[in-house]
């Protein structure tokens, strides 16, 4: 998430109609409103040589079927930007149409991920402030490799129907069968042989095979200027979450004079290597949930009994009580070990949920009743107004694709270390992280077997010539570590770091006023929040 700045003022008409001439969707009859800066006007980029049919074709906005107040499009960018002349690929879009009618520019958004659709976050209720809405055409896309984009697909066709059949299964009566668990402990070679096995699937049943080898970060930030190139804007205007801020981040690196105004909230650190990331996620997710049993024991009739470590230790004996026993449930599918792992990692990421979890942790723990957990791992089994089928084949969807995140990250990072590394790295992550580190050990090895790889060396990146960028970080945060927001903000040229102070993962429109002004004001006026800027979070129980 970066910050931009820009503090001119619209100091006469003759500004404005400067601005709308080269807007073509700003209207030259209505006034920008005072609240608003318009975003500089100027002579369009250039285009890379080979590339002119790509940034140069025509964008057929139409009403999207699933919701007509949105619109849908897609674009063609070539499979392999060493080869534009080869395959290409179809990227799908989604825009937020500008409420006032006349954008300021358009809003180019990522959720994160890596793997997150744009096209489902664009069309999230209260994603965006109304001014937010009311000055640019927002626009999400899902990047190649993932949702309606050239999918990785990893399940095969009679897999994805036995995923449709169990979710409508799931939806009805539930089940307290027992679940194939999978608590063997894991080595350096079972995730090696592991992600040979997945990746080969991955290849085989996805529609475009050679995808694989093309959904590194480059590629994609190479699609967000023709994207840019596509909406009429001469800089990108953006705002990213997560891996978003890493799209940001090398976008800026890649293409510093087309940066305009740019958010990057929950920051990564592009700098760091593969297992320095999962160590200190992994320390940062343990944290969370010491801080999520703090806040239950300082609530009402918390299960949790004893100090906050006692708390702590109490979950992970649910953990691994659901591993060998999966908590029955009435609804949804029986929750063993992983599932309870996960959902908690889910949750650690929004603390306005973590009332909804310590009710859902009395059933467990006190009724031996999993269904509030499974209802919270998947919030889908209490919608009552979309056909259960629709649902069922989404989550099929999901879960064939879900493997987009190990394509990115392997292409992105090379595999660093031997055995020996690997094992003590996997140590690390039990020391840091003894309740919700399973899982997360052993990138490197799970890399060295997936066998796709890039040339991409991580490194510190200064975006220099790049106009500001506003960097947002949260203290609390279980996914990507506050320090990786500092870090982020010192090594780009123009950056400026506002401070959450709170937790939670994703600070806009989620945790106050106080975030929520301070980055509409750099994206509606160029206006960047004082240096040292810090925002207490504000959070209500859902």
């Amino acid at each position: 998430m970066r910050i931009k700045t820009d503090r001119r003022r619209c100091a006469s008409l003759l500004m404005v109609v400067a601005a709308c001439l080269a807007l073509p969707a700003c209207a030259l009859g209505g006034a920008v409103p005072p609240s608003v800066v318009p975003v500089d006007a100027r002579s369009a980029a250039p285009v890379p040589a080979g590339m002119e049919s790509f940034y140069q074709q025509k964008v057929d906005w139409r009403p999207c079927e699933d919701d007509s107040s949105l619109q849908c499009a897609s674009v063609e960018v070539p499979l392999s930007y060493d080869d534009p002349s080869g395959r290409r690929i179809d990227l799908a879009l989604k825009k937020l149409p500008s409420t006032s009618g006349r954008p300021i520019g358009t809003l180019l958004t990522n959720p994160g991920g890596p793997g997150a659709s744009g096209l489902d976050y664009v069309g999230e209720e209260g994603a965006f402030s109304d001014a937010l809405r009311s000055a640019y055409d927002i626009v999400g896309f899902d990047p190649r490799g993932v949702g309606q984009s050239a999918p990785l697909t990893c399940l095969s066709p009679q897999e994805i129907d036995d995923t449709v059949a169990a979710e409508l299964e799931s939806r009805g009566s539930g089940s307290t069968a027992r679940e194939e668990n999978g608590t063997e402990t894991e080595t350096a070679d079972s995730a090696e042989q592991a992600a040979a096995d997945l990746a080969a699937k991955c290849q085989q049943h996805s529609p475009v095979p050679e995808i694989i080898d093309h959904m590194d970060t480059a590629s994609v930030v190479r699609d967000m200027d023709v994207l840019r190139a596509l909406t009429g804007d001469s800089r990108l205007h953006y705002l990213g979450f997560s891996y978003g801020t890493y799209l940001g981040s090398r976008y800026a690196e890649m293409f510093p004079a087309n940066v305009g105004r740019m958010v990057l909230d929950s920051a990564q650190d592009p700098s760091q290597d593969h297992a320095e990331n999962v160590v200190e996620q992994a320390e940062a997710l343990e944290k969370s949930l010491h801080a999520y049993v703090r806040h239950c024991q300082a609530g009402e009739d918390c299960p949790l009994t004893g100090d906050e470590q006692a708390g702590v230790t109490q979950i992970g004996d649910l953990i691994r009580k659901a591993a060998d026993n999966p908590l029955p449930v009435t609804k949804g599918q029986p929750v063993d070990g992983t599932t309870l792992t996960s959902t908690l990692i889910d949750l650690m990421y929004d603390n306005s949920t973590w009332d909804l979890l310590t009710a859902a942790l009395r059933r467990a723990v006190r009724d031996n009743d999993g269904t509030s957990l499974a209802v919270l791992g998947n919030p889908s089994l209490t919608d009552e107004e979309t056909d259960p089928r629709e649902l069922a084949e989404k989550e099929a969807r999901r879960a064939a694709n879900e493997n987009a995140i190990s394509a990115v990250d392997c292409l992105d990072y090379p595999v660093r270390g031997d055995r020996a590394q690997w094992d003590a790295q996997a140590q690390r992550i039990k020391e840091v992280a003894p309740t919700l580190g399973s899982g997360l050990a052993y990138p490197d090895a799970f890399c060295q077997g997936w066998g796709h790889h890039s040339d991409h060396q991580p490194g510190r990146i200064r975006a220099a010539g790049a106009a500001p960028i506003l960097v947002v970080g949260i203290t609390g945060d279980p996914a990507t570590p506050y320090q990786w927001a500092k870090d982020l903000a010192a090594q780009l040229d123009s950056a400026r770091l506002l401070t959450v102070e709170g937790n939670g993962h994703g600070a806009y429109n989620r945790k106050g006023a106080c975030v929520t002004d301070a980055v509409d004001a750099y994206l509606l006026r160029g206006e960047l929040p004082e240096k040292g800027l810090t925002c207490a979070e504000e959070v209500e129980q859902a």
